[in-house]
């Protein structure tokens, strides 16, 4: 079975895509990985990479991400050319993977990707780290708090969603007989699917399964020895109780500020943390340890509660870790996982002003530290802990598609 596998969003968004073509590959299955450019390095050695020429983190640090942020519908039509660029990034690269493809495996935000799959007749697997459903229902995670929407409002305000997907890729426009006609530049939406969708989080999570699609477990690495570096593991080994503290692909400006009230709210509850936050290095507060990449699950294992953004991987990494929450969201669909975390007694409610006090910060962190949490906590870790969802994922593609050594046998759904 030849993969192509199109992954187009943050690093969180990207890695698990890079973990489930590295497993296709190591079960007898060729894939390649079609990812920005700036990410490549999170597949594989051996792993095939065609580079995407758009960058994430610029696109984060922009006047687009900063309109989502703010939820600024008129500076979001000013800057909707900078995301449908974004979004179309991946359509020439995707064009020279899809040779010879058997399927390809696309995620949310993919769109390109899948209208030219679809132009080549190459089926289509669509592969979510959030209940993103077809059609109308299911909870709307991208919208703030869209879920606890009354059906029928919600279904409305998914509805126009849906009319309005297939233009996030741009548009293509001609002049006739005097009159200008504009299409949509890629005419598929963030669902649009022809062999079936993926989940790639725990169904243990959700409320209820979904009624299309199979939810298979997060999409981690394969299991091997991590190392947490000499800084961190000396710094933990000195006792005392530590917090981690992080962001991950959220631009967070100058993080003077943050940092500050960060410090002052440990001091206050008696905790340290270790602090992943754009390139800050050192200790910035005597409470505070910031410090670059580290193995994020390792890491995780060794601290006491997590203070973070809520993105999908971040989210699956403190499950499994089994390590209560206190979710600072940002936008889209982080705010549905603090409140799910929260729905399963292992967080807080989310609370966006964390970053603007000190004394709602720690009075969250106090909370989260409580021994109820830890212990439902543990217990979710323990409960998904055998969940190996790149094994699910890639058993459900041969099902659909094809086993090693077979030709594609397509299933429309």
């Amino acid at each position: 079975m030849k993969v192509v596998v199109a992954a187009i969003g943050s690093r969180g968004d990207v890695a698990p895509f890079a973990h489930l073509a590295g497993r296709l590959v190591s079960e007898g299955h060729e894939a390649t990985l079609v990812t920005h450019e700036s990410l490549a390095t999170l597949a594989e050695p051996a792993l095939p990479v065609i580079p995407v020429p758009s960058d994430p983190a610029s696109l984060m640090a922009g006047p687009a991400a900063h309109a989502v942020r703010r939820v600024d519908p008129r500076k979001l039509n000013r800057t909707r050319d900078l995301f449908a660029q974004f979004v179309h990034s991946a359509m020439e690269p995707t064009r020279e993977a899809l040779a010879g493809a058997d399927v390809l495996v696309a995620s949310t935000f993919a769109i390109a990707a899948v209208d030219e799959a679809i132009r080549q007749a190459v089926p289509v697997v669509r592969a979510h780290m959030w209940p993103e459903y077809p059609g109308l229902g299911g909870p709307m995670p991208l919208l703030p708090y869209g879920w606890l929407v009354p059906a029928p409002a919600r279904r409305l305000a998914r509805g126009a969603l849906r009319r309005v997907e297939p233009y996030l890729g741009g548009l293509d426009g001609w002049w006739e007989r005097g009159r200008l006609h504009l299409v949509a530049r890629h005419p598929v939406g963030l669902t649009t699917a022809t062999a079936g969708s993926l989940y790639a989080f725990s169904p243990l999570i959700l409320p209820s399964p979904p009624k299309a699609g199979i939810a298979t477990g997060w999409w981690t690495a394969a299991a091997g020895p991590s190392t947490l570096s000499t800084e961190v593991s000396s710094a933990l080994a000195d006792g005392g109780d530590w917090i981690y503290a992080g962001f991950g692909s959220m631009h967070q400006g100058d993080p003077t500020t943050w940092l500050e009230r960060l410090g002052a709210a440990c001091e206050r509850v008696g905790v340290r943390a270790v602090v992943q936050v754009g390139g800050v290095r050192g200790r910035p507060h005597p409470r505070l340890l910031c410090v670059g990449d580290e193995p994020h699950d390792e890491l995780l294992r060794h601290v006491r509660l997590a203070v973070h953004h809520g993105g999908a991987g971040t989210t699956g990494s403190v499950v499994r870790a089994g390590v209560p929450s206190v979710v600072v969201p940002h936008l889209a669909d982080q705010f549905y996982w603090g409140w799910r975390l929260r729905a399963l007694g292992v967080a807080t409610a989310s609370n966006r002003r964390a970053l603007a006090s000190t004394r709602v910060l720690s009075r969250l962190i106090e909370e989260a530290l409580a021994p109820a949490p830890a212990i439902r906590a543990a217990r979710l870790a323990h409960r998904v802990r055998d969940e190996d969802g790149c094994g699910r994922a890639v058993r459900q593609l041969e099902g659909w598609v094809g086993g090693p050594g077979r030709g594609p046998t397509p299933r429309s759904r």
